[in-house]
Formats: C-alpha cells, structure tokens, sequence
C-alpha cells in the first residue's frame, strides 16, 4: 500500500504558503503552492484540509490578480471569481474553516467594489475571530475591514480597525508592505477630514520607506501606491499643479508593470487636469483610463470615466451625467456618487448655471444621508 501524507503535514505547508500571500512574495507563494499540489494528491484523505486549500488556492489567485501585469488576453486572472464548490460547502465550514470562508468572501466582494457586501461578510469573520490565535491573522483581519470601511467613508471605523492592524505589524519587521498600507488608510482618512497635515506626515515617510525597500524586496507597485495618495492629499488641499507630477509619478511607475491598479492615478490625474483646464492631458488620460476599465471588466471606473467625459467635455450631458450617476447610486457606491456630484454641483455654480447646481447639491445630501447611516445599512445586509 503506497503511504499517504499526514493531512497535518499538508496543513503546515498551506499555513506557510498563506505566509506568503500575506506579505506579497509572490514567486515564494507560487513554489509553495506547487509543493501544496503535489502533496494534495498523496495525501490521506480530509474533506476539511481539501476545502482549506480550495480557500487558499482562491486567495492566490486574488493576489495575483491585485498584483500580476493587465494583458487582455490573460482571461485567466481577469476572469477570478469564488468558486462555487466552495459556496456549496458553506454549511460544512465550521470554525477555522467558517472564518476563512467569510473573510475570504468579504475581500472578494470587496475587489468587485461590493462594499456593503463586503463588511458583512466581516462582520460574519469578526465573531469568528476568537478561534484565530495567529496574531499577524488577526492583524490580517483588522487591515482588510479598515480598507473597506475607508471606501464607504466611515472614518473613525476604519482609523480604529487600521491602527489594530499597525500596531500588530510594526511589532513583525518582516510585514513592511502590510504596514506601510495601513500607513496609506489611515492617511485617506485623515484626508477625508480635511486634516492634511496629519496624513502628509504617513504618506512622506511611506515613500521614504519604499524607496529605501525598493533595492531589496519592495516592488515598484508599492512605490506608486505612495505617490498616488501624496497626489491625492494635495487634490485635496488644492495643490493641482503638485498633485500632478505625483500622479503622473505613480502612472509611469504602474506602467512598468502594468499594474491594474493604475486606473485610479488616470482617473485622478484627469479629474486635476480638468481643474487645471488642461484639456488635452485629461482627455488623453481619460481615453486610457476608459481603455483600462474595459480590459479589465471594471464597471464602476467606466461610470467614474463617462461622468467626467459628460462634465468637462460634451456638452449637453446631463442626461449623460444623471445616468453615470444612476449607476453609482444602484451599486450602492455612495462615497463616489457623493464626490462626483459634488464636482458637478460647483462645476454649474461657478458657471451661474444655479438651477442645475441645485439639482447636483441635492444627490450630494441624499449621498451623504447614506453614507451617515452606514453601519444600519450593513446590518440590513447581514
């Protein structure tokens, strides 16, 4: 009789190959996750190991999809969705197993900018939280539901959840990435409250760290997710002409690698040109941003794209710009529908254009009211 491998010994390498995943090492997290699959084939049988590395074998490809080049004939990472034999072994995920399946479920929701969805999801991981003991998972946990409910605007939420997280990683040389992107969420937050010279301060030394990182093992993707948010904070402060030569930074820096994650530099970059009347780079920017959103299957961009075609470009648009907006509000993507109105609200005011203002202050108070009452609207979803 042929031996068979110790589900625990197989367990163990999971373990380690999830290590990887976590800290963004991507070729130590694919030669892991071979040796997963030899061994998956030798192994004794464990219908409760079997579904632990379906979970698993999804999280990989969530990571590579966040972080491998945008090709339009890569259908394989453009196409990652939660499998279905898992969904159908959501009664059998009990424990551990439970947990990974709801924190898993919430960064898919999550990628697919499902954000109520999302943090219920968590909320399901979070009372399963107790049986975690691995204190990097927890921090893991705490860094994930600090992102979306920095999406959806809840500020102190997301403050409170990514410093759980910071605190963990700074104690964990070895998670520098992690730490480093709870840096950026709560310089975002910090943002969102107008308290620039609270958020300058995590981005600058961000950057730093980056840079000092790069010769080592931090990527260029890193580094662009850095100058991105300075070029955010300084849209925010209306420092246009800075704000530009930071996105135009991160794009250059994404294009290396044609990282899926660009598409947020052009969309910003063509939202500051056009305050700086610099048509010419916002349309440029706009028609790659569009061709980006469509490799990549993004609705919600291509709605972010049409709206700023419709405001700054055609003319005539309002009909353009209600449906780009309608489309917001149906999925739910308050913290967008309320920014982009709210363009569009001062954009017609400055123009004396009083009536059509109105109408756009009046979607930016119906936001806001959604966003106020977040949290009820979660529960609602649970």
């Amino acid at each position: 009789m042929a031996h068979k491998i110790p589900s625990s010994e197989v367990g163990v390498k999971i373990n380690q190959w999830y290590t990887h995943i976590c800290k963004f090492e991507v070729d130590q997290a694919n030669d892991m996750k071979r040796l997963v699959e030899e061994d998956i084939h030798e192994m004794e049988e464990d219908q409760d190991l079997l579904l632990y590395y379906s979970l698993m074998d999804f999280r990989h490809q969530m990571m590579l999809q966040h972080l491998t080049p945008v090709h339009a004939g890569n259908e394989s990472l453009q196409a990652v969705s939660f499998p279905k034999e898992i969904e159908e072994a959501e009664d059998e995920m009990t424990g551990l197993l439970g947990y990974y399946f709801h924190f898993f479920h919430g960064m898919y929701a999550f990628t697919q900018h499902r954000y109520i969805e999302a943090i219920s999801y968590y909320k399901h991981a979070e009372h399963q939280l107790i049986l975690v003991t691995d204190e990097i998972e927890k921090a893991e946990f705490y860094y994930k539901i600090a992102e979306v409910y920095y999406h959806m605007k809840q500020t102190y939420f997301s403050m409170h959840y990514a410093k759980k997280a910071r605190d963990i990683y700074k104690k964990h040389q070895l998670y520098g990435k992690r730490s480093i992107q709870c840096d950026f969420v709560m310089a975002g937050n910090w943002i969102d409250v107008s308290q620039h010279q609270k958020a300058l301060p995590y981005l600058e030394k961000a950057l730093k760290v980056c840079e000092a990182m790069e010769r080592k093992e931090c990527t260029s993707y890193f580094k662009a997710m850095a100058l991105n948010n300075l070029g955010t904070c300084h849209y925010s402060m209306g420092t246009y002409h800075t704000a530009t030569v930071f996105f135009e930074q991160a794009i250059s820096l994404y294009q290396k690698d044609q990282a899926a994650t660009m598409i947020k530099s052009l969309f910003s970059l063509a939202l500051t040109c056009f305050k700086l009347e610099d048509m010419e780079r916002a349309s440029e920017a706009i028609k790659e941003g569009m061709n980006q959103a469509s490799i990549l299957g993004d609705e919600i961009y291509q709605l972010k794209f049409q709206f700023l075609q419709a405001l700054y470009i055609e003319t005539d648009s309002s009909e353009q710009l209600r449906s780009a907006l309608l489309g917001l509000r149906n999925k739910k993507m308050f913290a967008d529908l309320e920014e982009l109105a709210l363009d569009a609200a001062n954009y017609y005011k400055e123009r004396d254009m009083y009536k059509e203002s109105s109408t756009f202050f009046e979607i930016v108070i119906e936001a806001r009211t959604h966003i106020q009452k977040g949290d009820e609207m979660y529960e609602n979803e649970a």
